[in-house]
């Protein structure tokens, strides 16, 4: 369950507090938690208005540790915040206001997080629950997936699936736009899931090319990921660009050339280091090929959300469907 809102003007305060709301009910969040969503909606809302002119907010919903949750996330482009220490206390403002924005979304969130370069607009990630997860996962997940400007589905698709020994993920885009491209996913999607848990995502890679013939086939990365051995196994075919950032080193993944369901010939088994702290990013071919992080200084130490959310805001193309899927170790 996901939603988008644009804001330009007041009246979209409103709105993003109502349908922050109505997603807080639907998920069966206490009465205390929607009212903590309403809060964290309109500070953040109000926030872009009053310094960046226009931005979005996006409502999703999470589970982690059986405790279902909503995801706020708001974006704009606006000048950034010089001193983000100063401004995430209460007190500070630079906009004439009682300065208790940033603190106050803090404390009525369950998770918080916030990420702005001077010149380079803001980001900002709470989450709303009623109680924390109580058993914390040894990855963090996060994903921003758009349909191509007139599209209403979208031929991207991704998953994660948990084994007791690993973590698998998946990110596909379905050739071409549209409903035809978003059942190629989905059917990819399908046999990933109920793929052998102690397989290679080469083999499973075959099985999904076996299983989506019928298709007009998809681009597709297998990521798995298995801390106890401190090692990243992957496989590509296609386009999609998966890049694993460790401290100051990055991995580009390699993918194979094909489309898996069409004329996938070899898949490359690969490996990097995955250790706590390490950053897997993969996103489709609607991010302009371009995109790198060197704009966006200290953004792999982020919430894996806010990661995904600023490297679509900066790099995401109208023109095409556009994923971008980032798992980080803890």
């Amino acid at each position: 369950m996901e939603t988008t809102l644009t804001l330009a003007d007041k009246s979209g305060v409103a709105d993003a507090r109502r349908r922050a709301v109505q997603m807080a009910q639907s998920l069966g969040l206490a009465e205390k938690a929607q009212a903590d969503a309403a809060l964290i909606v309109t500070e953040a809302a109000t926030n872009i208005l009053k310094y960046a002119g226009h931005g979005e907010i996006v409502l999703k919903s999470a589970e982690e540790g059986g405790a279902s949750s909503l995801d706020v996330i708001a974006l704009d482009r606006g000048p950034g915040i010089v001193n983000l220490g100063a401004a995430c206390s209460d007190g500070f403002s630079t906009g004439g206001s009682l300065g208790a924005g940033l603190g106050t979304i803090a404390r009525h969130s369950a998770l918080f997080d916030i990420y702005s370069v001077t010149g380079n607009g803001t980001a900002l990630f709470a989450r709303v629950a009623d109680k924390p997860a109580t058993k914390l996962s040894p990855f963090q997940v996060g994903a921003r997936s758009t349909p191509k400007l007139g599209q209403d589905v979208s031929g991207d698709a991704w998953a994660v699936r948990h084994t007791p020994d690993s973590m698998w993920v998946t990110l596909l885009d379905g050739l071409g736009h549209g409903p035809l491209a978003a059942e190629a996913s989905r059917r990819a999607v399908d046999v990933f899931m109920a793929a052998d848990p102690v397989a290679l995502p080469a083999d499973v890679m075959r099985d999904v090319h076996s299983g989506i013939k019928a298709t007009r086939g998809a681009v597709m990365a297998i990521a798995k990921f298995e801390p106890a051995s401190a090692v990243l196994s992957f496989a590509g075919i296609g386009n999609i660009v998966s890049v694993v950032h460790t401290g100051d080193s990055a991995q580009h993944l390699l993918s194979m050339d094909g489309t898996v369901g069409y004329n996938m010939r070899a898949v490359r088994p690969g490996e990097a280091r995955w250790i706590p702290g390490s950053v897997f990013i993969a996103t489709t071919d609607g991010l302009s090929t371009r995109w790198n992080l060197s704009r966006h200084p200290g953004l792999t130490n982020r919430h894996p959300s806010l990661i995904a959310s600023v490297l679509h805001r900066d790099f995401a193309r109208d023109a095409d469907d556009a994923t971008v899927v980032v798992v980080k170790a803890i």
